[in-house]
């Protein structure tokens, strides 16, 4: 399997909590009613796994290696990390807007956090993940994705499966499929 490859099958599961985030913005915006306990496990789960699993591993593993690999790369990395940090900003500013009770920002800032983090996922699977395909040689890819297993070999694999196990259970209370 390619580095890239790896990363593609968790943006798979962050669109996924991306997908339960847009039902409660919905919910929130039509009849207010969202269980407050919901949102803070979506909120928790892209915090915990896009955030400091993910984005994680592309920021210390794979944007490295490729601008390692080719120097010219370094402004689309620097981009795609500045994105990484607004997408924080704004999943700090949803945390604040669920504790102070303000729902038209709340809804706001997870609108934004939800289109801005799908387009970074469109271009990264097809464009930048495609530049490293083409970038890296077979041997830089082999070392990237070890690297990559061995940070996961640092994850709870308990807190996974309950981090999965909640987002299962959140896709079926908000009929997400």
């Amino acid at each position: 399997m390619k580095s890239t490859e790896f990363l593609i099958q968790e943006h798979k599961l962050i669109l996924r909590a991306l997908n339960v985030l847009d039902a409660m913005s919905a919910s929130i915006e039509t009849t207010r009613a969202v269980d407050q306990r919901d949102v803070s496990e979506i909120l928790e789960f892209l915090r915990w796994f896009a955030d400091a699993h993910h984005q994680a591993k592309e920021e210390t593993i794979l944007f490295p290696a490729l601008k390692s690999a080719a120097a010219s790369q370094g402004r689309p990395v620097e981009h795609m990390t500045f994105e990484h940090d607004q997408e924080r900003s704004l999943v700090e500013d949803m945390e604040k807007d669920l504790r102070l009770a303000r729902p038209s920002e709340f809804v706001a800032c997870a609108n934004r956090l939800s289109s801005s983090l799908r387009n970074h996922i469109y271009k990264e699977d097809h464009i930048l993940f495609e530049t490293v395909d083409a970038v890296l040689s077979p041997q830089e890819d082999d070392a990237v994705f070890e690297q990559l297993s061995r940070f996961d070999t640092t994850l709870d694999k308990q807190v996974l499966e309950e981090k999965l196990k909640d987002l299962r259970s959140l896709e079926w209370t908000y009929s997400v499929s």
